[in-house]
């Protein structure tokens, strides 16, 4: 985001524009494209239209804009397809005619280790659109067919000159433009969410009960259960600071989300692993909160804590001598179990047994006197 900052100041300030970093659900799954609410209330139309999206090479695509859902949606999926869009890009977004984005991306190329993080975490989009919505719209000037990923942007692009007439400006502030952003197919945007009070440093905060998340401009507390919320509280407190406080700008909300909560399950995680756990585990932690941390997570003291316990656990000296005396106590464990199930196994059949007595010595005299009579019969003369 801080790039497509850096490229957004060089666009003419009079025609109106937005950045957006895509996550899953704008290049894959339900293809929908969520715009801010606050710059499709001052700068677009109020009702369902057409929208002309032209990238930096001069080709137009044709998309559908839906007012009250402010996103686009029929020909976002062939915008996606021809420019290869990815998780991580950043979309740069300058309306230069009342139906008319110029559209400016910056590729991740050099985020690659931020896939990781994105990949851990459960980003489902909650929106479906149909697929058959494509159909209706075609690309107007776009004759390529191949799919290589063409490079970033060079800034020295956007500083052409864009004319335009009769478009009022309004940048808006970052605030403005996440406001009512619907990456979800619905006017119930945001939902739960609130708008939160002045900045609040950590020092301020006193108890559990006065802890609230904030993102931006929002309180995102109620995207997260209680005991997540009380357990992340008592992590900040380990650390007097909010651990998101850094965290890269302009990243989805739900991404934060997910982040937070990952977090506080590889803490406890942590709480409860023992000599036995394997090493691929702890590696598995470090991997994800290392892609946490250049998210901007402040996860440093976690990952300090199972460097410790790795080492400890596999090279100091030592540790080899102790993690075989923890095996060796857990397969006698298991042994000694196996043995149990056994004699209990072996005193179930001599129950069994002790009832086949019981039951010959009842039927002992009978069975020998009907046997007498059957000798008999064979031995009658004929």
């Amino acid at each position: 985001m801080i790039r497509a900052e850096e490229v957004q100041s060089n666009l003419e300030p009079e025609f109106p524009s937005f950045a957006k970093s895509l996550v899953r659900s704008h290049v894959g799954s339900c293809f929908w494209m969520g715009l801010p609410g606050m710059f499709c209330k001052i700068h677009l139309p109020r009702k369902d239209t057409m929208i002309i999206l032209e990238d930096e090479s001069g080709h137009q695509f044709h998309v559908k804009y839906y007012s009250d859902k402010t996103g686009l949606s029929a020909g976002w999926r062939q915008f996606c397809s021809v420019h290869n869009l990815l998780e991580g890009d950043v979309l740069i977004f300058q309306l230069v005619e009342p139906t008319k984005f110029k559209v400016y991306i910056i590729r991740a190329n050099d985020l690659t280790e931020l896939d990781g993080a994105l990949g851990l975490l459960n980003l489902d989009a909650h929106t479906k659109q149909s697929d058959a919505e494509d159909a209706e719209i075609g690309i107007t000037a776009c004759k390529s067919t191949k799919r290589k990923r063409p490079k970033s942007l060079p800034l020295a692009v956007v500083q052409k000159k864009n004319k335009r007439s009769g478009l009022q400006t309004n940048l808006g502030q970052p605030a403005e433009q996440s406001e009512n952003d619907s990456e979800e197919v619905g006017s119930e945007v945001l939902e739960g969410f609130k708008l939160s009070v002045p900045t609040i440093q950590f020092k301020d905060i006193t108890s559990f009960e006065n802890f609230s998340i904030l993102v931006g401009d929002l309180v995102i507390d109620s995207e997260l259960s209680e005991d997540i919320r009380n357990k992340y509280f008592k992590l900040c407190c380990s650390q007097n600071s909010f651990l998101h406080e850094n965290i890269i700008q302009g990243i989805n909300f739900k991404l934060i989300v997910g982040t937070i909560s990952e977090t506080v399950n590889i803490a406890d995680a942590i709480r409860a692993c023992k000599l036995t756990t394997s090493q691929d585990e702890f590696d598995s932690w470090d991997k994800t909160l290392k892609a946490f941390d250049l998210l901007g997570m402040n996860v440093g003291f976690l990952r300090t804590r199972l460097r410790r316990l790795v080492n400890l656990a596999f090279e100091s000296e030592g540790a080899a001598d102790a993690r075989r005396y923890v095996e060796a106590k857990m397969e006698r464990a298991q042994t000694e179990d196996e043995i149990r199930n056994l004699e209990a196994k072996l005193a179930e059949l001599k129950d069994t047994c002790k009832t086949f007595g019981v039951e010959i010595e009842s039927l002992q005299s009978q069975a020998e006197t009907y046997e007498l009579r059957f000798e008999e019969e064979v031995q009658a003369s004929w």
